[in-house]
């Protein structure tokens, strides 16, 4: 396990602002939860023939959360603020730009027409 891997999380509420503890293996992060979720931008949604994709731009505070040696799980992905429907997988993070996470499902119903 390296010295940043996440090994626990503890939200902490105080004047209705919540607080999100990433512990880690050489210290502890804090964020604050309601200032940094809501930077979070999702692109539209866009398809080939059996995937749907779309990439999520994180904010700076939010970045050092982010794994190198690995893809998040839902699990991670969404203790780190990311919100978006069941079935999304964090399938490549853009190496040059670490705080784009790439992420795909498969196709569940038609896209809309002149998304291909």
């Amino acid at each position: 396990m390296s010295e940043n891997t996440t090994v626990g999380i503890k939200e902490l509420k105080h004047s209705g602002v919540s607080t999100i503890l990433f512990y880690t293996k050489s210290n502890e992060k804090r964020i604050t939860w309601d200032m940094a979720h809501k930077k979070i931008y999702y692109s539209e949604k866009y398809y080939d023939n059996e995937y749907e994709y779309r990439h999520v731009v994180l904010p700076k505070e939010l970045v050092k959360l982010v794994p190198k040696n690995h893809l998040l799980t839902e699990a991670e992905w969404r203790s780190i603020g990311v919100q978006q429907s069941e079935g999304w997988i964090h399938y490549m993070t853009h190496e040059p730009e670490p705080h784009i996470l790439l992420f795909k499902r498969k196709i569940t119903s038609p896209p809309p027409e002149n998304s291909y």
